[in-house]
């Protein structure tokens, strides 16, 4: 018997963190598991967390947030009737003290499927409808480079020096974030760059793209815009055998690291503040470091080892579908709910 799966969305533009969840519901639906309805309304107070009534009476709500939301009032009083909470940004330690049953969901990433309601127009005027379906028949609407295969590639041994990558972006003097904090990760990431480009030379690839505050502050970090344009970085990506990730704005996993795992990498990560789903672990899936040194050290591990490299990759081409692909994601999460295995197997 199939689920029958309502999703609320908000009608207010969302950038991307809730494209995952709403791209594995309509995956399961393709599929035949369930039987899906999707709204947006304005009735529904959060860009970054998704409503799912199941089955006409339970509640599960997807919180995809950056951070640790939880600790708002308001968002406490919302969960308050959700008979399952899952979470992005998921600490147990933070709400051990909160009656709710709070699960992590996983990584996140910018990532969708043809048809996904979230990359049509929030505007319905005539010519905003017209541009966008034009835009759409000539493939070049920009949702169109996040479909769920243009991220995966296979686990691959190399016989030539590695490649290694670390594309990145600065956050300092964005509207609405905390200038101490975007500085601090904005210089973290720049003193990487720079330790990682004077090590490796010719078989690094890495800096920022280009904005105001990246071009004033760190000029000898930037690359070209022809290098950061999506389709050159998914290029980059799938052609790279090593890949550096730092943790991203209020500590939240950066959705690079959910691509990375997609596309079968050997990664190099900033210790991660929030826990996910599955046996995801250091020295099994990636390796660690806290400080610049550290990453250089780990990354010089992984250089001059490509029996670990294309191991890493293994273990994470067999973690992205077991727990991050889409679909696996959002059923997992369901089986979890529902307390039972819907006896389907996902290829």
């Amino acid at each position: 018997m199939k689920l029958i799966c309502k999703l609320n969305l908000s009608n207010k533009k969302d950038e991307g963190h809730i494209s995952q969840i709403v791209t594995g519901f309509m995956m399961l639906k393709n599929k035949g598991i369930i039987d899906l309805e999707i709204n947006r309304t304005n009735k529904h107070p959060f860009t970054g967390i998704v409503e799912v009534i199941l089955n006409n009476k339970m509640n599960i709500l997807y919180d995809m947030a950056d951070g640790y939301v939880f600790d708002q009032q308001i968002v406490r009083e919302y969960a308050k009737n959700a008979d399952f909470y899952f979470k992005r940004s998921f600490n147990e330690s933070y709400h051990s003290q909160y009656n709710y049953n709070i699960y992590p969901i996983g990584f996140n990433y910018h990532v969708t499927t043809k048809g996904n309601i979230l990359d049509k127009p929030v505007d319905q005027s005539l010519i905003s409808q017209l541009k966008w379906y034009t835009k759409e028949i000539l493939g070049k609407n920009y949702h169109q480079n996040f479909y769920v295969d243009d991220f995966e590639f296979l686990p691959r041994k190399i016989d030539s020096s590695p490649m290694i990558l670390f594309i990145t972006r600065t956050w300092s003097n964005e509207d609405g974030l905390d200038f101490n904090e975007t500085f601090e990760i904005d210089n973290f990431r720049a003193e990487c760059i720079r330790g990682l480009k004077k090590e490796y030379g010719n078989n690094f690839i890495g800096g920022f793209s280009i904005r105001d505050f990246a071009k004033q502050n760190y000029p000898d970090c930037l690359l070209d815009e022809s290098i950061t344009n999506r389709m050159n970085f998914m290029r980059l990506v799938k052609n790279s055998d090593i890949c550096i990730s730092t943790i991203g704005l209020h500590k939240s996993n950066g959705w690079k690291l959910g691509e990375y795992i997609a596309a079968s990498k050997a990664i190099v990560s900033e210790k991660l503040h929030y826990e996910v789903t599955g046996d995801f672990s250091q020295d099994k899936n990636y390796l660690e470091f806290t400080t610049v040194e550290e990453c250089v050290k780990q990354t010089t591990r992984l250089f001059n080892n490509k029996e670990l490299i294309y191991q890493l990759q293994k273990n994470n081409q067999e973690y992205y579908h077991n727990f991050l692909r889409p679909d696996k994601l959002v059923l997992n999460s369901l089986m979890i709910a529902t307390g039972k295995e819907l006896g389907l197997k996902i290829s």
